[in-house]
């Protein structure tokens, strides 16, 4: 699970000394530790639901039929647009951990307001996309593929329209869909400035006793 911790060696003299000292200063950490994660959340987010980055398209097929209800689940027509995994970018968490020096972002299904919780099956299909994936064809499925071939209209182009398998065709690949590598290389560069920007600020709130703007 993609772990963010604060490079102290990235940061000012300044902010390391205050970052070590007790009290409204750890509270500042944290707070400037879920700017962070919020940022991260988002950009994967986007990038999930942007298609990615030069993410192969949807299959006919995919884009014909969704499967619902998990690895158990069942297949249902219905025909969307969305790119490759768009439903799942809505599910991009992030989750500071107890001791304060850590940020943890992966997907997940906790509310607004909640502590990050991550989502053991929605991990899995995230590893499974990252990593591409090669199914085995059933008879089961190879029957309800060859029923997707409808009555109307009269003219079906195989592929297109249906989708029957060849006898020879045992499995079928999904490619992999790249996500917290590329997200990574992206959000780098901005977390240790994002970190300094949102503690200092968060201290002059506390401090001060002003509200945040």
């Amino acid at each position: 699970m993609p772990r963010i911790q604060v490079d102290d060696k990235q940061l000012s003299q300044a902010t390391r000394d205050l970052m070590i000292l007790p009290g409204l200063f750890s509270r500042a950490r944290r707070s400037a530790l879920k700017s962070v994660g919020y940022m991260v959340q988002q950009t994967l987010r986007n990038h999930v639901e942007y298609g990615g980055a030069g993410w192969p398209a949807l299959h006919p097929l995919t884009r014909m039929f969704k499967h619902k209800y998990g690895a158990k689940g069942r297949w249902i027509k219905r025909s969307f647009h969305e790119g490759p995994l768009f439903w799942l970018g809505k599910f991009a968490r992030y989750r500071v951990e107890d001791q304060g020096d850590t940020v943890k972002v992966h997907f997940g299904k906790s509310k607004k307001g909640q502590k990050g919780t991550f989502n053991k099956e929605l991990v899995g299909i995230v590893d499974r996309a990252e990593r591409g994936e090669t199914i085995r064809v059933t008879p089961k499925m190879r029957r309800f593929l060859a029923a997707t071939r409808r009555r109307r209209p009269k003219s079906q182009e195989p592929g297109g329209t249906y989708f029957p398998l060849k006898k020879t065709t045992k499995t079928l690949k999904t490619p992999a869909r790249p996500i917290f590598s590329p997200v990574w290389r992206k959000v780098r560069p901005t977390i240790m400035p994002l970190f300094e920007k949102k503690f200092n600020g968060a201290l002059d709130r506390y401090l001060l006793g002003t509200k945040k703007t």
